[in-house]
């Protein structure tokens, strides 16, 4: 059985680009993912309150290891994601588009070369 993927909620951060969704997976289990914002890669209040870093993929508040299966994981759900019935018909088309260039970032060179310059990856 394929698991059904769906992104119940988007939030904007006004912080440089956070984007963080709501996500439920086959009707029962709740998650979030969070892409952090990369334009400003010091350390913002928030992100150092929740010791997260510029440019990185959180899985609820927990900072994913680059490249490492669990965010591979994480991308392809989010990739097939279908949106629940509180998203606007009118919002779904640029949501997907934005959420979309999110995760190309993180497969993406330009993601281990802001992970570098943050510190997280040597």
């Amino acid at each position: 059985m394929k698991n059904k993927i769906t992104i119940e909620d988007v939030g904007f951060w006004m912080d440089g680009g956070t984007i963080t969704l709501k996500i439920k997976k086959n009707d029962s289990f709740f998650y979030e993912v969070e892409f952090v914002q990369k334009v400003f890669l010091e350390k913002s209040k928030r992100e150092i309150q929740y010791k997260l870093f510029p440019g990185s993929l959180v899985l609820n508040n927990k900072e994913l290891d680059i490249r490492s299966a669990v965010e591979k994981e994480i991308l392809s759900e989010v990739k097939t994601a279908e949106f629940g019935i509180k998203i606007a018909e009118s919002e779904k088309n640029s949501l997907s588009r934005i959420i979309l260039e999110a995760v190309d970032f993180v497969e993406s060179e330009e993601y281990i070369t802001v992970a570098k310059k943050v510190g997280r990856i040597k």
